[in-house]
């Protein structure tokens, strides 16, 4: 039953609409899971989730995007995909940094006495929009390489299949 539940498990996350909402779906349980922690609730948490507006939609979204188009490049190919899965790790860790660096100004709230949050929550605070746009930037442009990979991929694919038949 486990063996059988594990292979259907596989073979879900092998669909890209479903790795990358699965991803999308992490980055979401993620940044609520830190907002909570600086909180101290996970009613908090989702509070401060929903108030930093536009982008609590659009970076698990990109992230996702993304995702599935690594999840779809993989699929198609049997070689070397070292420059989308870099392109993918790039953009989500930079997602996930923004997401981050829009909860940690809270941490400071618990931990007053640490210097270096104290400092990093304020440069923070004061570029968290252009960080997060940076992040999504980020995700885009993963976004384009993995896309143009690709239709590179598809071409040659198609090629080699035009050479076989």
């Amino acid at each position: 039953m486990v063996n059988k539940m594990s292979w259907i498990i596989k073979r879900l996350l092998k669909n890209p609409f479903v790795f990358g909402a699965s991803i999308g779906i992490l980055v979401v349980i993620f940044n609520i899971s830190i907002a909570s922690l600086a909180e101290g609730s996970i009613k908090k948490g989702f509070e401060v989730f929903l108030t930093n507006g536009i982008f609590v939609y659009l970076i698990p979204l990109a992230v996702s995007v993304q995702m599935g188009l690594f999840r779809y490049h993989r699929n198609i190919t049997t070689g070397n995909i070292a420059g989308s899965e870099k392109m993918g790790m790039a953009g989500s860790a930079t997602s996930s940094l923004t997401m981050v660096a829009c909860c940690l100004h809270h941490v400071s709230d618990i931990l007053p006495s640490i210097g270096l949050i104290l400092a990093a929550s304020s440069f923070l605070i004061q570029y968290k929009d252009a960080i997060i746009i940076i992040g999504l930037i980020a995700n885009v442009g993963g976004s384009i390489y993995i896309a143009k990979a690709i239709l590179n991929d598809r071409s040659i694919i198609a090629k080699l299949d035009k050479i076989a038949a």
